[in-house]
């Protein structure tokens, strides 16, 4: 929108819209500039918080995990170098020899650790100076499986290895002080899984996250979140997360640490979302309480401008009233300041406006009038009767009685459209001048096609403008069952009473017409006197709001539909 329709635009508002505009630029939109700002500073603040509480959990975990494991390596170790260990492995004795001293010695020293640390599940010493099996204790170094933790594969440091699918944790490493007596062993320690892992299952303060473990191999060993139900979709597996960590816009925060005692990497990742949401009820609160501020500020503003605006607004109340018709409004004023002379004059012109309407509107009714008795003149009823009467009884003699039937209506149709000169006849009448009309036609047509009649007896009390019904039945014969082609023609009279109103409707299966010609027949230009006169003397009795509706459909048909209140006779 360019510069000069905005200004269009303001000059045209209201004077309460100026006031609240005026408002909102110098008021509220420095409080909403710095709104943003705090609420900058506000997510820089938390998401620090929030990185320096990520980054001090993973760091209190991983070192308590690694103080546990040290406990089980120092244990490695104390096996590792026990001379009295290595001394029975490396001794060359027979094979009782051999399974009295792990009976008596090496059973009862692996027995008490385990015994004094319960989360210790297998203790077992791999050597090749055994070929048999000694329960849990002691096996063939042969019965190590290959890979990561098979002796030649192992150095002389100690090594943690996770088994996911028997959810076991357990180290290997040589045992230096059979080596340097000329044998070779492998330790095993297994530790309860969860004992393991158990520093990264403690409740915590905050939530929303996730923590996944991978082992130096890149293999994830350990996995949790604490995401709630609905925000489930924020979870990572392993291959997202490998993804996700390397990117720069993730959208999530990951912190990291390296297991001194492992070589595992502990990384806690949150969505970003979910960081910054923490501070969305306080920026809720500030919003609401600046809204609340705005419907005060705005609420004392439409006041004032009420109180300054009122007469005006009541004016232009009067004013739009005055365009749709309710014409001789005025407004009660006492005061004499530049509002109240303009209230003045519009009373007096709405005054004179009122009556100069009133004095067209009733001559516009007195001149259908003189119109309608002038045409009802052009006829004299007596002689016209008595004429009628006379081809009656003629009729008769002659025993022609489709003669004497087309005659009885034609005397009918005459009597109720003449109506002694009057306007005004009852709804049975008007029935009456339409049946004969239609007799009339029938007998013209030689009955080439249908009327149906759906007359309710509950309107046949009520008063109506004579004439209203036989000129929609003229134009319904002449536009749409005279040039139909095809199939029989059929029209259809309703009179119903619906509340305090009359509904007419005269429709047919006729050829239709486009809107264009349904508006030319209701237009003052269409010749003869038809539809259209019908329109304005129903308009002009009733009013504007009753005005003749046509519906038609080329090649369906044609519906016209009469509605106007209630009349019973005085």
């Amino acid at each position: 929108m360019n510069k000069g329709g905005v200004k269009k635009r303001f000059r045209d508002m209201k004077l309460t819209g100026k006031m609240v505009v005026i408002y909102l630029l110098a008021g509220l939109v420095p409080v909403m500039i710095i709104l943003g700002i705090t609420y900058m500073e506000m997510k820089k603040i938390l998401w620090a918080r929030e990185t320096t509480i990520l980054e001090s959990y993973v760091s209190q975990t991983t070192d308590s995990m690694d103080n546990e494991l040290e406990i089980y390596n120092n244990l490695s170790k104390y096996i590792s170098y026990n001379q009295s260990i290595a001394k029975i492995l490396s001794a060359d004795q027979s094979a009782y020899q051999n399974y009295e001293q792990f009976s008596t010695v090496i059973d009862p020293l692996l027995a008490s650790i385990m015994y004094f640390h319960e989360d210790v599940n297998q203790v077992t010493i791999y050597t090749d100076a055994s070929d048999v099996k000694h329960g849990s204790t002691v096996a063939p170094l042969k019965d190590l499986a290959d890979g990561t933790h098979a002796y030649d594969d192992l150095d002389n440091n100690i090594h943690w290895h996770i088994d996911l699918e028997s959810r076991t944790a357990f180290s290997v490493s040589r045992m230096a002080m059979l080596e340097q007596k000329g044998a070779k062993g492998v330790l095993y320690v297994g530790v309860d899984y969860d004992s393991v892992f158990q520093p990264f299952y403690t409740e915590t303060m905050f939530d929303n996250y996730g923590l996944i473990i991978e082992d130096e191999y890149g293999h994830m060993i350990f996995n949790k979140n604490t995401f709630a139900d609905e925000q489930s979709a924020y979870e990572l597996d392993v291959d997202k997360f490998d993804v996700l960590r390397e990117m720069d816009n993730s959208g999530y925060q990951f912190i990291d640490k390296t297991s001194k005692a492992t070589g595992w990497n502990i990384c806690v990742y949150k969505p970003n979302k979910l960081i910054i949401s923490s501070v969305r009820p306080i920026l809720i609160i500030a919003v609401v309480a600046l809204l609340v501020s705005m419907l005060a500020c705005i609420l004392c503003i439409h006041m004032v401008s009420e109180f300054i605006t009122k007469r005006i607004k009541n004016l232009q109340k009067t004013m739009k009233a005055t365009e749709t018709g309710n014409l001789g409004m005025v407004i009660g004023n006492d005061s004499t300041d530049e509002i109240g002379d303009l209230i003045n004059g519009y009373n007096s012109m709405s005054k004179r406006l009122d009556e100069t309407v009133n004095e067209v509107y009733q001559s516009k009714i007195k001149e259908k009038e003189y119109e309608m008795r002038a045409l009802q003149a052009q006829i004299n009823p007596h002689f016209l009767y008595n004429s009628l009467s006379m081809i009656n009884w003629k009729a008769l003699e002659a025993e022609q009685e489709d003669i004497s039937r087309i005659t009885l209506s034609l005397s009918t149709f005459y009597r109720t459209a003449l109506n002694k000169g009057k306007n005004i006849l009852l709804v049975k009448d008007e029935i009456a001048n339409i049946k004969s009309y239609l007799d009339i036609q029938l007998a013209m047509h030689d009955n080439s096609f249908d009327v149906v009649y759906d007359i309710d007896d509950s309107i046949l009390k009520y008063e109506t403008l004579n004439l209203i019904l036989q000129p929609l039945l003229e134009n319904a014969i002449g536009h749409g069952i005279d040039v139909k082609t095809d199939g029989r023609g059929e029209i259809r009279i309703e009179g119903k009473e619906n509340g305090d109103f009359l509904d007419f409707t005269v429709s047919d299966n006729g050829v239709g017409m486009t809107k264009a010609q349904a508006a030319l027949i209701l237009s003052k230009s269409s010749n003869g006197y038809g539809v259209s006169n019908v329109n304005e003397r129903i308009k002009l009795y009733y009013g504007e709001e009753y005005a003749v509706k046509i519906e038609s459909t080329p090649g369906a048909g044609t519906k016209v539909m009469l509605h106007f209140p209630k009349r019973v006779e005085n």
